[in-house]
């Protein structure tokens, strides 16, 4: 009986969220089962919460419009572009939204101090080296999969490779942005690591990791990732100085290799290395990218209130264009490549509205908090790698959607939650 009076349910949903944290790359189905767990244990408790933060009532209205958005596609308004379309894949798409919300409620209780946050940071970092591991077989040991386990529930992609590594995802724009939004942690817990060798190596080898990592994935919103952390963690001036050694030490390291010099070796390294060419060549505005925009705007017209219905973009941008007058040449895209115009597309501008109005509201009083100057302590370094992560998130979803995958949607949603713990100053 004493033991049953002194159990924590809510001590053993944190624990079961991290574990599903620490999993979450590696073995996403693992992972589900146990943040499904600790979510289920969270509105045990947190259920009459969600209902005093005032910030969760534009959210309830979302999910209103994201499911009448769905039953008008299919039962008030059925567009006849789509009168073969499989409603159920529509049905099931609702998975990739609603659950998002319930998750961001669910997870506040285990992120809601600083110690939470810190063990959060620790568990997220750790759960990366599987994923460091599974570059390291591509790049040097040439190990190509797919690898699967428990009947294909758990598989590591581990592509060939043409020019860029993408490790056991499926995609390298989405191992480049998992490995973006973890490094501002990685940072943070090498700064406050113990002073000890052993513990100082095992942090720098995991921050010096997880770069070279975001690096072979050449993504381009990764690579932006890599200086949006260091400038909100280090600031402007700091950021400079780094970058000028960093450069300075390519530069001098590589005019000294005996094997190749001067400009022959800058004319390889450029004919060779297709990172350097992603570096100068990046262009987030480019013809293909305002082609798939143009395409969800043109639709976006014609049912700016309730929008198409979740997963509808890939069958109407591919094979309907004709009737929307749109690009002749149709760019091959499975979504907007924009999550403001993706949400207006499939739920309309007023939930697209909504929806970004509220997230905005979440980032700016969080922002408020961690820099606020009764606040400029020992919190602050994590609280700003917190920004940092959710910035890149933010910015990258300006020009692709890489909440789609499993991992990283879950862990935007967890972002999001911390973000709130942060901004309501429950440190």
């Amino acid at each position: 009986m004493n033991f049953i009076k002194n159990f924590n349910i809510i001590s053993l949903g944190n624990k079961l969220f991290l574990i599903g944290i620490f999993f979450l790359p590696s073995a996403l189905p693992i992972s589900i089962l146990f943040l499904f767990s600790s979510l289920i244990i969270s509105f045990t408790k947190e259920t009459p919460n969600i209902l005093k933060d005032k910030l969760n009532y534009p959210l309830f209205v979302s999910i209103g419009l994201i499911i009448f958005s769905t039953i008008n596609l299919g039962f008030i308004k059925e567009p006849n572009f789509i009168s073969n379309y499989n409603l159920q894949i529509a049905w099931i798409n609702l998975f990739n939204w609603i659950p998002a919300f319930f998750m961001y409620w669910a997870f506040q209780i285990y992120l809601s101090s600083q110690i939470q946050r810190v063990k959060f940071s620790q568990y997220l970092v750790s759960g990366c080296f599987p994923v460091i591991v599974s570059f390291i077989l591509q790049k040097y040991f040439k190990l190509f999969g797919p690898f699967e386990t428990l009947n294909g529930l758990i598989v590591w992609f581990q592509r060939p490779v043409i020019h860029r590594y993408s490790g056991l995802f499926s995609n390298a724009n989405y191992a480049g942005i998992w490995l973006a939004l973890v490094l501002p942690f990685s940072l943070f817990l090498l700064q406050k690591s113990e002073p000890k060798f052993r513990s100082r190596l095992i942090t720098i080898a995991f921050s010096i990791s997880i770069s070279y990592a975001i690096l072979l994935s050449a993504s381009r919103n990764a690579l932006l990732g890599i200086f949006i952390t260091f400038i909100v963690l280090y600031g402007l001036k700091r950021f400079f100085v780094l970058t000028s050694i960093s450069i300075s030490t390519f530069f001098a390291w590589n005019l000294i290799n005996p094997m190749i010099k001067g400009e022959e070796f800058l004319k390889s390294y450029f004919d060779q290395n297709f990172l350097i060419y992603k570096l100068i060549n990046i262009n987030f505005f480019a013809p293909p990218r305002l082609e798939i925009w143009r395409s969800a705007l043109s639709r976006i017209k014609e049912r700016p209130l309730t929008g198409w219905g979740p997963s509808t973009f890939p069958i109407l941008h591919e094979k309907y264009n004709e009737a929307f007058s749109i690009p002749k040449k149709i760019v091959d895209a499975t979504h907007a490549h924009n999550i403001p115009l993706e949400l207006a597309h499939n739920f309309g501008i007023p939930l697209a509205f909504i929806l970004i109005t509220t997230l905005f509201l979440i980032l700016f009083r969080a922002i408020q908090s961690i820099y606020n100057e009764s606040n400029l302590d020992s919190n602050l370094l994590l609280n700003k790698a917190w920004l940092a992560s959710t910035l890149i998130l933010i910015s990258s979803h300006l020009s692709d959607i890489t909440y789609y995958d499993g991992k990283i949607g879950i862990l935007i949603c967890t972002l999001f939650a911390g973000l709130r713990c942060i901004g309501n100053k429950k440190i």
